[in-house]
C-alpha cells in the first residue's frame, strides 16, 4: 500500500482537522492507493497528538495523549498509548509512519495505520500446506529411494548368503556320501531318511523354512561318523564298550564338524540331538520330551525306520509291517507321539512311492556273478602252479 506523501498536504492541513473538501481529497487518495480490503483504518495525527484526519466516521481534533511526536520518546508513548487504546484483535496489525518534510527531520505528524492480517494467515495456510507438501514429498522420495537401494543390498547379500550355505552344503553332502560309502550296507541312506524327515516334517504342519532345515540336517546327521574307525562301522558282531562310546560320540563330532559353516542353527542341533529320546534316555545330553528339537524328533523316527528296512553287519532288515510295530511301540519311549502319529498316517503311500521310484535290478546281475564265479575256478590251478 502507500500513503499519500507530504506534498499533497498543504501546511494548514496540519493546523487543525481537515476541512470537509480536504478529507475527502485524502479519501479519493487513500481510496486510488489502496485496493486491498485488509486495510482497516488510516488516521494522521499531528505531532502534539491531534487527530487530524481518520477514514472512519469517528470525532476529530481530539488529542487522547499529551505527546510530542517530534521526539523519539515522545513518538514511542504516542505509539505504546495507541496500541493499549485500540485493542486490535489478533489478526490485526498497527502501523505507525512518521510525516516528516525532509528525511532527517523531526517528524510534523504520524500517520496511524490498521491492517486485517487474517488473508495474510489464510495466504499462508496455503504456502504451509504447499512447503509441507513439497518437504513430504521430499521425504517420501528420500525413502523410497533408501528404501530400493536397502532392497537391493539385502537380496544381494541374501543371494551370497545362499552361494556360501550351498557351497558348504555341498561340501558336506559329499562328506555324508562318502560316509555312507565306506559302509556297504547303509548305501544311500543319508538322502533317504532326508526323504522320509521331510514327508514327516510336512505331515506335521511345520512351516517351510523348519521342513528345509530337518531335511537339510537328515543329509548331514551321520557327518560325524567321519571319526568312527570302518572297523567299528562294519563291524558284524557285538560292540565293546569302548566301541559303543566312538560311536556314541559321532552326533557330537558331526556338531562340532557343523560349527564353523553359515547353516542355520536349527539344522546343527538337529544333528546334535538326532539320537536323544523322548524319556530322556537318550545321548549325548539326556534330553527329554519337547526340550529335545523338534527336527531331531522328526529324524530321530525317520532315522530308525530307515535303519530297520535295511540290512546291517550284526543283523537282517525287518520287513516294512515289523519296523512299522517298532515304531509305534516306541512312541513316547524312544519317540515324540506327536511323530509316530505323523508317521502312521503317511508311511504306506512314503513306501509306495519309494518302491516306483527305486531303479529296477539289472537282469544280468545273476549271469554276470555265475561267469565271475567260473572265471575264478578257472584261474585256481595257474596260481597253484
Amino acid at each position: 500500500h502507500t500513503i499519500p506523501k507530504l506534498d499533497t498536504l498543504a501546511p494548514e492541513d496540519l493546523r487543525g482537522p481537515l476541512s470537509a473538501d480536504r478529507k475527502a481529497v485524502l479519501d479519493a487518495l487513500f481510496r486510488a492507493s489502496t485496493h486491498s480490503p485488509d486495510l482497516l483504518r488510516v488516521r494522521l495525527w499531528r505531532a502534539d497528538g491531534l487527530l487530524l484526519y481518520s477514514n472512519a466516521d469517528e470525532p476529530l481534533g481530539v488529542a487522547p495523549v499529551a505527546a510530542d511526536l517530534r521526539t523519539p520518546e515522545g513518538f514511542r508513548r504516542f505509539v505504546r498509548d495507541r496500541q493499549r487504546r485500540e485493542r486490535l484483535s489478533p489478526d490485526a496489525a498497527l502501523v505507525f509512519v512518521p510525516v516528516q518534510a525532509r528525511a532527517a527531520s523531526p517528524p510534523l505528524g504520524a500517520y496511524e495505520i490498521s491492517y486485517d492480517l487474517a488473508p495474510l494467515y489464510d495466504r499462508f495456510a496455503v504456502l504451509r500446506r504447499i512447503i509441507w507438501s513439497g518437504v513430504a514429498g521430499g521425504l517420501l522420495l528420500l525413502y523410497l529411494s533408501v528404501f530400493v537401494l536397502v532392497r537391493r543390498a539385502s537380496r544381494q547379500l541374501l543371494r551370497q548368503q545362499a552361494d556360501l550355505i550351498a557351497a558348504h552344503l555341498g561340501t558336506y553332502q559329499a562328506l555324508a556320501r562318502a560316509i555312507d560309502a565306506r559302509d556297504a550296507y547303509t548305501g544311500d541312506h543319508s538322502s533317504r531318511v532326508a526323504r522320509l524327515a521331510e514327508a514327516l516334517a510336512r505331515a506335521m504342519g511345520l512351516d517351510a523354512g523348519t521342513v528345509e532345515e530337518i531335511a537339510m540336517a537328515a543329509r548331514l546327521h551321520d557327518v560325524g561318523k567321519i571319526a568312527v574307525p570302518d572297523a567299528v562301522l562294519g563291524k558284524p558282531g557285538r560292540l565293546t564298550p569302548e566301541e559303543h562310546r566312538l560311536i556314541r560320540r559321532h552326533a557330537e563330532a558331526g556338531y562340532q564338524i557343523l560349527q564353523s559353516a553359515p547353516l542355520p542353527e536349527g539344522v546343527k542341533r538337529a544333528v546334535l540331538h538326532s539320537h536323544e529320546r523322548w524319556d530322556g534316555r537318550g545321548y549325548p545330553q539326556g534330553l527329554a520330551g519337547e526340550a529335545i528339537p523338534v527336527g531331531a524328533r522328526v529324524l530321530a523316527v525317520a532315522d530308525a525306520y530307515e535303519a530297520m528296512t535295511h540290512d546291517r553287519p550284526y543283523r537282517r532288515a525287518l520287513t516294512p509291517a515289523e519296523a512299522r510295530a517298532r515304531i509305534a511301540a516306541g512312541a513316547g519311549a524312544q519317540f515324540d507321539p506327536a511323530v509316530v502319529e505323523a508317521f502312521g498316517r503317511i508311511i504306506d503311500a512314503f513306501d509306495r512311492e519309494a518302491a516306483e521310484a527305486r531303479p529296477p535290478q539289472p537282469a544280468a546281475t545273476l549271469r554276470d556273478a555265475v561267469s565271475l564265479a567260473a572265471l575264478e575256478r578257472r584261474a585256481t590251478p595257474a596260481r597253484v602252479r
